[in-house]
C-alpha cells in the first residue's frame, strides 16, 4: 500500500467524513432491463420507479434491450453516449445527476464485466465497455461538466479499481445486489435489492428524515443483508451523491450513531508532529455523530500508520483510494492484552479442590 501524504490524507477524509448535498439543477433518470429478462426484472423497475416518486423525481426512461436486436452491445452504447450529452449541465451553475438502474443478470465474461440475458449468458452486453469505462473516462465526462452518476445494479458486479487520493468535482458511484464473489442475487418474487432500496428510502421519509445519502442506504442494507451482501464501490469521487426528502421533515441523519462500523489503517508518508496529532483527534471528535470517526492508535514506521474506526458509510467512500485499507467490519474494543497476559497468581498450599486429577484408584 504506497503512502499518502498528510495533505492529501486530510483532503479525502474531509470529504468523505460529511453529508454535503449538491442542490442538483436537474436528476434524471434510467431503468434498462431485457425484453426476455427471466428474473421477472419488472418489478423491480416498478420498485425502481416508487423510489423515484419517494424522492419527488421525474419518471425514469425505459430501456428495453431488444429480442430482435443483433448487437445489443453497440445499440446500448449508442443509448449511453446519446444520454451523456443530453443528461450534462449545460451552464456553469448548474450541476445534473444521471440515476442509471438495471434489472437482470449480471456476470464475468471474458474477463470483464457485462449484462446478460439469461444465465445462459449467449447474449450479453460488456458493461464495463458500453457502460462504466465511458463514465470513468474523465474525456467523456470532464469536472467542468458538472455531472453526477449513481448506478443501482440489481444483479452480480464486479469492478475493482485503486483510486488517486483526490477529491474530483464529479461523483460516479455503484450500489449493486451483490459481487461476483458471492453471486447469488435475489430475484422477485424475493424480495429484491432495487425494493430494498425503495422500502428503506420510504422509511426514512415517514420517519422525517432530511435527506437520504446512498453510501448511509448502504450501510443500513449491508448490515441485514444475510450470507448475500450488496457491493458498493466509487469509481470516481469520494462523496456520495445525497438526495432531500421533501415534506415535513425535521431529523438531521447526520445527527444519528452509526449503525455499522470499520476499522482501516491510513499509510501517511510524513511523521505526525505531536501538535498535529492534537490537532487530528481535535477535528475527529468535532465531526457529525453519523460518521461514527474515532482516532484508534498510531505507529511510526517507514511511514506514518494511523489506525481509525468510522461508520461504513464514511469508509465505503475511501475504499480503493490510494493509502486506505481496511482491517475489520464491526469490530470490537481491542483486548487488554498487558492484562490478559499476565501470569496467573502463584497458589499457596495446595488444596483439596486444586490437586491436578490422578486417575482413579484401583
Amino acid at each position: 500500500m504506497a503512502p499518502i501524504t498528510l495533505n492529501q490524507f486530510r483532503d479525502t477524509m474531509t470529504a468523505a467524513a460529511s453529508q454535503r448535498g449538491r442542490d442538483y439543477t436537474n436528476v434524471y433518470a434510467v431503468t434498462a432491463h431485457w425484453e426476455e429478462d427471466d428474473t421477472k426484472a419488472e418489478r423491480d423497475v416498478a420498485a425502481f420507479k416508487r423510489m423515484l416518486t419517494d424522492l419527488n423525481l421525474a419518471p425514469a426512461v425505459e430501456y428495453i434491450i431488444r429480442r430482435c436486436d443483433s448487437n445489443p452491445g453497440k445499440t446500448f452504447l449508442e443509448a449511453v453516449l446519446e444520454w451523456l450529452e443530453e443528461f450534462k449541465a449545460k451552464s456553469e451553475t448548474d450541476h445534473n445527476l444521471l440515476i442509471f438502474h438495471y434489472a437482470g443478470h449480471g456476470m464475468m465474461k471474458h474477463g470483464s464485466f457485462c449484462f446478460v440475458e439469461t444465465k445462459l449468458a449467449k447474449r450479453l452486453i460488456n458493461a464495463d465497455n458500453c457502460l462504466l469505462n465511458i463514465l470513468k473516462d474523465s474525456s467523456i465526462i470532464a469536472d467542468s461538466d458538472h455531472f453526477d452518476v449513481l448506478l443501482i445494479l440489481d444483479c452480480c458486479f464486479s469492478h475493482v479499481a485503486t483510486r488517486a487520493p483526490a477529491v474530483p468535482r464529479r461523483v460516479l458511484e455503484v450500489l449493486a445486489a451483490t459481487s461476483t464473489q458471492t453471486p447469488t442475487a435475489k430475484y422477485p418474487p424475493n424480495h429484491t435489492f432495487t425494493a430494498k432500496i425503495a422500502e428503506e428510502i420510504a422509511h426514512r421519509k415517514r420517519a422525517g428524515h432530511k435527506h437520504v445519502e446512498f453510501a448511509d442506504i448502504f450501510q443500513t442494507l449491508k448490515l441485514r443483508s444475510g450470507k448475500v451482501k450488496p457491493t458498493h464501490e466509487l469509481l470516481v469521487g469520494v462523496a456520495s451523491v445525497l438526495l432531500p426528502l421533501n415534506g415535513q421533515q425535521t431529523i438531521d441523519p447526520t445527527l444519528i450513531p452509526p449503525n455499522l462500523t470499520v476499522l482501516f489503517s491510513i499509510s501517511v508518508s510524513e511523521d505526525l508532529k505531536p501538535e498535529e496529532l492534537r490537532e487530528l483527534s481535535k477535528w475527529v471528535r468535532s465531526l457529525p455523530r453519523f460518521a461514527g470517526l474515532t482516532l484508534d492508535s498510531v505507529y511510526p514506521t517507514s511511514s506514518m500508520a494511523i489506525i481509525m474506526r468510522s461508520s461504513l458509510s464514511v469508509y465505503a467512500k475511501l475504499h480503493q483510494v490510494e493509502g486506505y485499507r481496511l482491517i475489520a467490519e464491526n469490530a470490537q474494543p481491542p483486548l487488554e492484552l498487558n492484562r490478559l497476559l499476565q501470569p496467573a497468581p502463584s497458589s499457596s498450599a495446595s488444596k483439596k479442590e486444586n490437586v491436578p486429577f490422578q486417575g482413579f484408584k484401583r
